[in-house]
């Protein structure tokens, strides 16, 4: 037996440099992916803007421009940036007005890109998403080391690739947008609050309070760091098992009780320094305190959300109506409470300022589901979304994952103990309840931090499976990642639009969801191909986004629908016509119901071509159909 031994311990040295060696390959295959797949695509809707004022937080520490992102995710951006790079007009009267009108940032931010000589929009663009897909690439590995602490190798290799070949953070991870870098925050901070309910140190405590307050400057719904930590140390505490602190073991659960609120109650005021820190202990969004955010123009967002709310869920309202709503609006607790903490300079007025926006903005809203068009959002938005936009092969192993977690979890967990399950299941179940409450149903992509915590169910149920049948689940786990594999490369490089084959792929969510979820305005380049393809086409435009389509050598009429500024108002002539619309308007997302209306024959007949599964074409020459 003896002689076994070095053997024994040879292979287990071996079986682990293998794995270790396959994470990696699975982690660049990612990356590549990523990043080849956003190579002939246009910024989505957000990225301008986000770029512009990210570069101006950063150099200027100034956040007039789009006060809904925090800036721990604008000096990402902008990291490794020179202040020659971007020119910025400052004498722009958009520059004053944007303290006094919150829409006036996006039109700066569009000038500032695309009709600011000198400017090289793409490229900036191009630089700010390799800097986004690091942080895609630390998510998986972080998904692959916390699998592989519960679970082992396998579970770290299922878990990983189920994240690596998934097309939703393909798509959104090169993305200069806070989704997946408040899922890694957030992944981060609950894979640390496990191993402090395994034994709370100090460094432990001070990770966790860090982690916390960088979630909270990433993104404002981050703010549900808070009760998820509060949840999780609570379901540490009940658990049976004693809990070391330090040298001291906490054996009673009035004692771990005792200790959970603790470090509660140290964490919220230092995630609230560490807030001021991410703003530089700085009120004012300008850096100059004669320069102040005017606090009505946030005001009346939330008003207008909240009487539209209040009046059930209309989706066409006339000016004066609206007007009349606004006049007898009472301001909410969320409100009066912000505007209470601005009055006392309780937050920087950039963090309060974007969540009052932010706020106003989710509380009536479009939003597109099955068809249907909303105000207020629907409960099961996100259960469906998920089920339209997860791979199948993902879905088939989740399902028999969830059950196994259940009936096994004995495998898994020490006895007596139900903590390793509880860090994996705290966040996604209240970040998802949470989300199912908010009338903001733009996309799927507002649920990413769940996603990662089902990776890691899905490793460590492989990896239980595999001690009981290992050759039925050898093969399963073959079937399902070739499955995985085959589905996602099939929409390559289209994968914002993906949909899974039970929903009907790319077209068929057409009928089902909207916006961030198929159309983000990402496939102008697609648009200027095609249009280069056919030069004696007369092309009418209705475009989904804010990138100029005039960057990309696009000539075009506008039609009915969001498109924008500066378009070539040329005369139609004898020239064939084409009609180019976006898949967010031609499902009439965004628009009035008399411009909907308009575009009712579109959608009732096929296009002679569909461009990156988001651009429908149009013709009434015979050789496009």
């Amino acid at each position: 037996m003896p002689s076994d031994a070095p053997n024994s311990a040879s292979s287990g040295r071996s079986g682990t440099a293998w794995a270790l060696a396959a994470c990696a390959a699975l982690l660049v295959v990612f990356a590549i992916t990523a990043r080849n797949a956003w190579r002939s695509k246009s910024p989505t809707f957000d990225e301008p803007t986000g770029l512009v004022a990210a570069w101006i937080q950063t150099h200027d520490g100034d956040c007039r421009c789009f006060p809904e992102d925090p800036p721990l995710f604008n000096y990402y951006v902008a990291a490794g940036t020179r202040a020659g790079d971007l020119k910025i007009d400052r004498e722009s009267p958009l520059w004053p007005r944007m303290l006094r009108e919150h829409s006036a940032g996006w039109d700066f931010c569009i000038d500032v890109l695309y009709h600011t000589p000198g400017n090289n929009p793409q490229g900036l663009i191009d630089r700010a998403r390799v800097r986004m897909i690091v942080l895609g690439v630390l998510l998986g590995m972080l998904i692959a080391w916390w699998a592989w602490r519960l679970a082992g190798p396998l579970a770290a290799l299922v878990a990983l690739g189920a994240f690596c070949l998934d097309p939703n953070f393909l798509a959104h991870a090169p993305l200069i947008k806070n989704d997946v870098p408040v899922a890694l925050a957030l992944t981060a901070l609950m894979a640390v609050i496990w191993l402090l309910g395994e034994r709370a140190t100090l460094p432990r405590c001070a990770l966790v309070v860090l982690l916390t307050g960088v979630v909270l400057a990433i993104k404002y719904s981050g703010i549900v760091a808070i009760p998820i930590l509060a949840v999780a140390l609570l379901c540490r505490a009940m658990d049976g098992r004693g809990w070391q602190i330090a040298a001291w073991t906490a054996r009673s659960r009035w004692q771990r009780l005792a200790v959970a609120g603790a470090i509660v109650a140290a964490t919220i005021p230092l995630s609230y320094a560490v807030i001021w820190a991410s703003y530089r202990f700085t009120f004012s969004p300008t850096g100059d305190p004669a320069h102040l955010f005017d606090p009505k123009q946030f005001e009346l967002i939330c008003a207008q959300g909240e009487s539209i709310r209040a009046h059930g869920d209309p989706l066409d309202v006339s000016a004066e109506t609206l007007r009349q709503w606004i006049n007898q609006w009472q301001p909410s607790a969320v409100v009066v409470a912000t505007r209470w903490a601005n009055n006392h300079h309780l937050l920087p007025q950039g963090w309060l300022m974007g969540f009052l926006a932010l706020y106003g903005s989710s509380i009536a809203r479009r939003g597109y589901l099955c068809g249907q068009l909303g105000m207020t959002g629907w409960w099961y938005y996100f259960p469906l979304a998920m089920l339209f936009k997860t791979p199948l092969a993902t879905l088939i192993a989740l399902s028999p994952a969830v059950v196994l977690c259940l009936r096994w979890r004995q495998i898994l967990l020490r006895p007596g103990s139900w903590w390793p399950l509880c860090a994996v299941a705290v966040a996604p179940v209240i970040y998802l309840a949470v989300a199912m409450r908010s009338p903001l149903n733009l996309g799927l992509r507002h649920i990413l931090p769940v996603y990662p915590y089902l990776f890691i169910l899905l490793g460590v149920m492989a990896a239980a499976g595999a001690k009981r049948w290992p050759r039925t689940l050898a093969t399963v786990v073959c079937v399902l990642a070739l499955g995985l594999a085959l589905e996602t490369y099939c929409a390559y490089p289209d994968f914002i639009p993906f949909f899974n084959v039970a929903a009907g792929g790319a077209r068929g969510g057409l009928e089902l969801l909207s916006d961030s979820n198929l159309d983000w305005g990402q496939d102008l380049p697609a648009l200027a191909a095609w249009q280069h393809r056919h030069p004696d086409r007369q092309l009418y435009l209705s475009y989904f986004g804010t990138a100029d389509p005039r960057y990309y050598g696009i000539h075009y009429v506008e039609i009915p629908g969001q498109t924008p500024a500066h378009p070539d108002q040329t005369a139609p002539g004898p020239a064939p016509k084409v009609y180019a619309i976006s898949a967010t308007t031609l499902q009439g997302t965004y628009l009035e119901l008399s411009q909907t209306n308009q575009l009712k024959w579109y959608r009732n007949h096929d296009p002679a071509a569909v461009l990156g599964g988001s651009i429908f074409i149009f013709s009434d020459d015979p050789r496009d159909r």
